[in-house]
């Protein structure tokens, strides 16, 4: 069984491409994250920890392999599974992934940065909000791919509630993660960090993070950025079928 989990603003349907390339008749369960979809709120927690054990309680009577993959704020929310709920995987696929901020003072930067993103979303609207996002220079390279490829992301972004995308900056945001830097070293499951070659920033995180235990690889995609995802598909998919052929039982 593999758990998907989609990055802030995405949806369970983000997976579609992934899905379509793959050859495995595995199956998925794809939830939303915590104030993502129309009815937002009858999921939604209030912490970040609360968030990883709300998604552990969903797979844990599930059978075994049980596989693991995740892009961005969904790889934050499988990197807290993996360390807190470590019985409950046998691998994992993690996607452009940050382990934590570190000290205080980044954090509290991240939570400055993240309240006025949330201001913007109650104040101006989503439209406004998600016209902005897709702006930052993180998701560049996305500027290359078939208008209709922008435009479903675009339309999957706009179909969710403003306030419940404020909901999950507050709770799911970088600077309400714990730090789990220092746990990888102790993570006893082979973890596959995923990473575009465009995106330097993330893709030097993977590295440093590869080097502290042997249980995790680092693995670069040629000419893609940040979102792996959706820029490259096929070649995550190809990666969770390598993963899931190692995990067979």
């Amino acid at each position: 069984m593999w758990l998907l989990l989609h990055g802030f603003t995405g949806a369970p349907e983000s997976w579609r491409h992934v899905a379509e390339a793959a050859s495995s008749d595995r199956p998925r369960l794809t939830p939303a994250l915590t104030g993502h979809g129309a009815d937002w709120q009858r999921t939604a927690v209030d912490s970040f920890e609360g968030e990883v054990m709300r998604l552990a309680s969903v797979v844990a009577e599930t059978e075994r392999p049980r596989l693991l993959c995740g892009y961005s704020m969904g790889s934050r929310v499988a990197l807290g599974l993996l360390v807190s709920r470590p019985d409950l995987f046998d691998a994992a696929v993690l996607i452009g992934m940050h382990p934590g901020l570190p000290d205080e003072a980044a954090r509290a930067a991240r939570r400055d940065l993240d309240a006025g993103r949330v201001r913007q979303l109650r104040q101006e609207g989503l439209p406004a909000f998600v016209s902005a996002w897709e702006e930052l220079p993180l998701f560049a390279t996305q500027r290359h791919l078939p208008d209709e490829a922008w435009e479903v992301q675009r339309a999957t972004r706009l179909g969710h509630d403003s306030e419940g995308l404020a909901w999950s900056l507050e709770v799911l945001g970088l600077a309400e993660m714990p730090d789990y830097g220092p746990a990888i070293a102790s993570v006893d499951v082979p973890v596959t960090l995923m990473t575009g070659s465009l995106d330097r920033k993330f893709s030097e995180i993977a590295s440093a993070l590869a080097e502290l235990n042997p249980q995790v690889d680092a693995e670069v995609v040629e000419g893609v950025g940040h979102n792996v995802l959706l820029e490259a598909p096929r070649a995550v998919a190809s990666t969770m079928k390598r993963v899931e052929d190692r995990a067979r039982v």
